[in-house]
């Protein structure tokens, strides 16, 4: 068995991205931790009432608006969800048996200590806030591995996702890859893509994209466990297309919405509080791991 630890910073896509993957995709991590201490922005940290007024000068109401209400569906799952649908982090911790550790430094040596008493074998990240760096990178014996919303090269950086709809993208992909110093920049472990539709919203294309490196992940896992060395590749950020973007701009957040692009409907909130199957129908690997089927939960 690989006992693994999954990072984030808690919102109501890591929050999906949890469930389906314990729920669905049936690995339970060692432990959850969950980034605290607010949200690094332009490399500073700040509170949420701290970041409120940055964000509304920095971005505007409805890219502001749409940070807190992700950042509340993770945190509070205020809107109920009904029986059967999503559980909270706590409620996955209560009835899987998984540690929730608090921190605001996964690299620190609090944190670092607590996953080596746990004798993790891998650390997986995935919408975390977080630089990972020594000691933390050289602890589990199969690495520290991301899954990033975006076929890497391309769209390396803080909102894969926002970019891909900004330039008009017809397909959306995830990337497993190693973790390093340099940020979205490690070995590629595996890739998938999927039809972006018209009708797709940030959120949606979000939990999608996300939901697919379930996959990706789980492959990687059993091939683990199995003794086998999953087959890799260097990437080579130089051959990107779209280059590494940090957060928005003004001008690219008005140029979204000219575009008839949304961050979200109510209709995504309401399939993910349901805990409806995230898996996009079109997920498909990409080349060099197209030589495997990649399995989903409608295979």
């Amino acid at each position: 068995m690989i006992r693994f630890a999954y990072g984030c910073i808690p919102s109501i896509m890591s929050l999906a991205f949890a469930n389906t993957l314990v729920r669905r995709g049936g690995l339970v991590p060692t432990s959850i931790l969950l980034s605290s201490g607010g949200l690094r922005f332009q490399k500073k940290r700040y509170t949420p009432a701290q970041v409120l007024p940055v964000f509304l000068r920095q971005f505007g109401a409805r890219f502001t608006g749409y940070n807190v209400l992700a950042g509340l569906g993770g945190t509070l799952l205020p809107f109920g969800a009904p029986r059967g649908g999503l559980m909270s982090f706590q409620q996955l911790s209560r009835a899987y048996g998984i540690p929730l550790t608090v921190s605001d430094d996964f690299s620190g040596e609090k944190t670092v200590e607590s996953l080596r008493r746990q004798e993790v074998d891998l650390v997986v990240t995935s919408m975390c806030d977080q630089i990972l760096r020594e000691p933390l990178l050289g602890l589990p014996r199969h690495g520290c591995l991301n899954i990033h919303p975006s076929l890497l090269p391309d769209f390396r950086g803080v909102d894969s996702i926002f970019q891909a709809m900004l330039n008009g993208v017809p397909e959306v992909g995830t990337t497993l890859h190693r973790t390093t110093a340099r940020i979205d920049a490690g070995d590629v472990y595996g890739q998938s893509a999927f039809t972006r539709a018209a009708s797709d919203s940030h959120l949606a294309l979000t939990v999608k994209a996300t939901a697919a490196g379930v996959w990706l992940l789980k492959r990687h896992v059993e091939a683990l466990a199995q003794g086998q060395t999953p087959p890799s590749h260097a990437m080579d950020v130089t051959r990107a297309r779209f280059p590494y973007r940090s957060w928005p701009t003004r001008e690219e957040l008005e140029r979204f919405h000219t575009a008839g692009q949304v961050f979200w409907r109510a209709e995504d909130f309401r399939r993910l509080l349901r805990f409806d199957d995230p898996t996009d129908p079109t997920t498909r690997d990409v080349p060099p791991f197209a030589g495997e089927p990649l399995r989903t939960a409608a295979r």
